[in-house]
């Protein structure tokens, strides 16, 4: 019996690895559509966006406006967004107890580098090569952030079984100021006002500066 329990255990996550198109974590569905503002939306997704919503929160109440879609200049955002994995990390490794302790300007100037103008999805995202040695190479399109640095944002397709259209069909995104590309997790989550591409797990905040 046990034997059998682990089989169809295996069985399925087998199938629910095989069945993704795209590098995902839980933060809600690829391509999904959420009813609401993209605060509503990270505050309604706790496992992976409480403290990325405690961090827009504390960083003062442009940032809430923005969020909500309240902010005349920029109704629509694209938000290349920090999980609370990336959060706490930094927490932990600079021995700070919670988010409410950073400075408030601080999160805002962090938060406004992963901000750009408008909706934009995976598919308005044109295939990339990467250059030498951590350089921006070919392709790609380049965006201007809410705080004044700047994204190179790329796709690249996989070939699976001899047919690229059936491939994965990954983003990446390079933060100029530092140099440093990094995989997004899970994208074009939609909600009203925004579009949410997640960064991947292992980013850490601050990486975006240094």
């Amino acid at each position: 019996m046990k034997k059998a329990y682990l089989i169809i255990v295996t069985a399925l996550l087998l199938l629910s690895i095989g069945c993704t198109k795209d590098n995902f974590i839980s933060t809600g569905n690829s391509k999904g559509r959420f009813d609401g503002s993209t605060l509503e939306y990270l505050e309604a997704h706790h496992y992976d966006w409480d403290s990325t919503a405690i961090m827009i929160r504390h960083a003062g109440e442009d940032m809430v406006k923005l969020f909500e879609g309240k902010d005349e200049k920029h109704p629509e955002i694209t938000f290349f967004g920090m999980t609370n994995h990336s959060i706490r990390r930094y927490l932990l490794q600079n021995d700070i107890k919670q988010v409410r302790d950073l400075d408030a300007e601080w999160c805002k100037s962090i938060l406004l580098q992963h901000v750009v103008d408008g909706k934009h999805f995976r598919t308005d995202f044109p295939i990339g090569e990467p250059g030498d040695f951590g350089s921006i190479g070919t392709g790609g399109i380049t965006f201007p952030t809410l705080g004044g640095t700047e994204l190179w944002v790329r796709t690249w397709v996989d070939e699976k079984g001899g047919i690229v259209e059936n491939g994965a069909r990954p983003i990446f995104v390079y933060f100029k100021k530092v140099s440093r590309e990094f995989d997004i997790s899970s994208g074009d989550m939609e909600q009203d006002n925004g579009v949410v591409h997640a960064l991947e797990y292992w980013f850490t905040l601050g990486q975006e500066e240094k």
